[in-house]
């Protein structure tokens, strides 16, 4: 039983190493390569079993083959890979691993092409763009890892790290870089370590919560075991379509780089939106009572909007019956059209000199003149201003307008003399004229008569 856990521990191992070691990316950049791809080469300690033909992978999905694997004058793996151009070119912060495809040993190239603000990646004229070993990682195999745990191999392991042990006492740098150098798992498991060091009081707390949490989950393993079952059948369709996930996968980089622009103005939008929902959250409380005043204004417009049901049916038939008037009223309407400009004009004329409330000044003040009479007949009250302009003369008099003043001042006050020669010259005229025709065109009587003497 002890064995058979640390087998599975082992496997475990093996199998997260890669994984949490793994990172994925795309590049475009060396030289051309006879099948037409970019050739791109990378510096390995260990080629762990990688064969040509096997893939070249950027975030998962293939964008090219390894050609060729060959070892350096210093005892590395060198090896070739084509790799599209679309996804070149590779920047020198590039980084790839060697991955296990499957358990029976197959392997592939999982690289990162680098940030694209790094510099690109570029060869010489005698070699192409390569990775440096700095930036590559060889995982540990399943076989040898389970190997090792068996006699007599584990007592050989034994020995030799005792043997390890002692040689390398003198050089623990050189084997600190080698093994930072070959599994980056420890380089970033001692980065996670100084994290997790840095927050154990946050680690203690959530250690105390996860007893009500595991307790919790204990009491309802039933409902996580069917969870389970149903998440198993949900994706077995999913598998089914596998290539075509592969391909979107593929496509996603460019469908987010496009989808950039909308999020710029997505966020400008909601930067903008900021004031106004600013302002909405201080209008809120008189939303909430205009909301709760609506349901009594529904509950009283809800009788008058019956009746107005019911005055629509009486209406509607009225309405038909006057359609034929209301089509001969608007050709009325548009034959009227040409002098409504001069209607507005004579309107807007009437109404800035007082028209209207003059008419209606006349009409009141008639009556009340007319209404004063004595023993002979009606008298008519006139208030006479006297002016020159009263005169009757065959040339304009300066000062004298169609308009009178209440008063005469000035240059329109009749002096005595000017009326005593307008008398004269009546009566001068009187006598020129027949009898017949001095009574109806004298201005002026030249005698009062009997009855105006009686008065």
């Amino acid at each position: 039983m002890p064995v058979r856990r640390h087998l599975l521990a082992g496997a475990t191992a093996v199998v997260l190493v890669p994984v949490l070691a793994g990172c994925g990316g795309g590049g475009d950049a060396g030289a051309q390569g006879a099948t037409g791809d970019t050739r791109l080469d990378a510096i390995f300690d260990n080629a762990s079993f990688v064969g040509a033909g096997q893939d070249v992978r950027v975030a998962g999905a293939t964008v090219g083959k390894v050609t060729k694997v060959e070892l350096t004058k210093d005892r590395k793996a060198r090896i070739s890979m084509d790799v599209e151009p679309a996804f070149l070119p590779f920047r020198k912060d590039a980084t790839c691993t060697i991955l296990p495809q499957s358990l029976i040993g197959e392997k592939f190239v999982e690289c990162d092409p680098g940030k694209p603000s790094a510099p690109a990646l570029e060869g010489t004229d005698d070699d192409p763009a390569t990775i440096s070993i700095q930036q590559t990682q060889s995982p540990v195999d399943l076989d040898l890892v389970v190997a090792m745990l068996g006699q007599p191999t584990n007592v050989r392991t034994q020995l030799l790290l005792n043997e390890f042990g002692a040689g390398f006492a003198t050089r623990g740098k050189d084997l600190d870089a080698a093994i930072r150098r070959s599994n980056p798992f420890l380089a970033n498991a001692r980065k996670t370590l100084t994290v997790l060091e840095g927050d154990k009081a946050a680690l203690g707390r959530i250690v105390e919560a996860s007893d009500t949490i595991l307790s919790e989950l204990d009491r309802r393993k039933n409902d996580i075991t069917g969870t389970f079952d149903g998440a198993a059948e949900a994706l077995k369709p999913t598998s089914q379509y596998r290539v075509q996930l592969d391909q979107a996968i593929a496509k996603l980089p460019a469908t987010l780089s496009e989808l950039k622009p909308a999020l710029r103005s997505l966020r400008d939008l909601a930067d903008d939106a900021k004031p106004t929902l600013a302002s909405l959250r201080q209008s809120s409380p008189a939303l909430s009572t205009l909301a709760g005043d609506l349901k009594p204004l529904s509950d009283a417009a809800r009788p008058a909007l019956r009746r107005l049901a019911s005055a629509s049916r009486t209406g509607t038939p009225i309405l038909r019956r006057a359609l034929p008037d209301l089509k001969q009223l608007q050709g009325t309407i548009a034959a009227l059209a040409p002098v409504s400009p001069v209607a507005r004009n004579i309107n807007t004329s009437l109404s800035d000199n007082g028209a209207i409330e003059n008419l209606a000044r006349f009409i009141y003040v008639v009556p009340l003149a007319t209404a004063r009479k004595d023993a002979i007949s009606h008298i008519v009250p006139a208030n006479v201003v006297l002016t020159p302009c009263l005169l009757f003369t065959e040339t304009a008099q300066p000062g004298c307008e169609a308009k009178f003043t209440s008063e005469a001042s000035g240059a329109n006050q009749l002096r005595s003399s000017q009326m005593k020669s307008f008398l004269e010259q009546q009566k001068q005229r009187a006598a020129e004229q027949p009898k017949t025709e001095s009574t109806s065109r004298t201005l002026l009587p030249l005698a009062p008569t009997a009855k105006e003497e009686g008065r």
